[in-house]
């Protein structure tokens, strides 16, 4: 059997990566029918493991526990949409793929079964390192888009207390003075 290059492992990383759904909001009870449909999609593809003989059906279990897993994963995401959740999610994607590439590496010998493994583990290593990247990257946006909203709140609030001032100044007037100190203010301050 071929050695599988670490570009396969590569590549498979990608493809779990990039099957991700955008999260969306849902209900308890969605979030549990959710789970137990995904439970019963494991023990069905565990099933069709049962006739398959050694390193094969090991394949193919493990395929389906990293099917399973990525996919709770997935429903914790959609369940609760966190940066913490999108690095478990990633991290998880990263793990099925290490677990599927350590099983393909078995009926390999010698040298070639210690590098299959060693592609494998170093895969592991990068997908889980970007994985924390990614999530310290969503954090670090949350944090600055809670800045801006903050200071857009207090430009907000300060602009308010300038026009309120701003019209108190003109309520001190009398006619004609009156309704243009009110027509500048309207203006200098977006009311119009």
């Amino acid at each position: 059997m071929p050695r599988p290059s670490s570009l396969h492992w590569l590549a498979f990383a990608a493809c779990l990566a990039w099957s991700a759904q955008a999260p969306a909001a849902m209900s308890k009870d969605a979030h549990r029918a959710q789970g137990k449909s995904i439970e019963a999609h494991y023990d069905a593809a565990q099933a069709r493991c049962k006739p398959l003989k050694h390193n094969a059906k090991e394949v193919c279990l493990v395929k389906a526990r990293g099917a399973r897993d990525v996919a709770m994963a997935e429903l914790e995401m959609q369940y609760r949409p966190t940066a913490k959740n999108d690095e478990r999610l990633r991290v998880t994607r990263a793990e099925a793929a290490h677990a599927l590439a350590r099983e393909m590496c078995e009926p390999l010998d010698g040298n070639a079964k210690d590098v299959c493994r060693k592609d494998a583990k170093a895969v592991l290593a990068q997908a889980k390192a970007e994985a924390k990247l990614q999530t310290a990257a969503v954090e670090d946006s949350l944090r600055s888009t809670r800045v801006v909203e903050e200071r857009t709140e207090a430009e907000d609030r300060q602009r308010a207390a300038l026009f309120a001032a701003a019209r108190e100044r003109c309520d001190a007037l009398a006619g004609e003075q009156r309704a243009d100190c009110m027509i500048n203010a309207n203006k200098r301050f977006g009311k119009l």
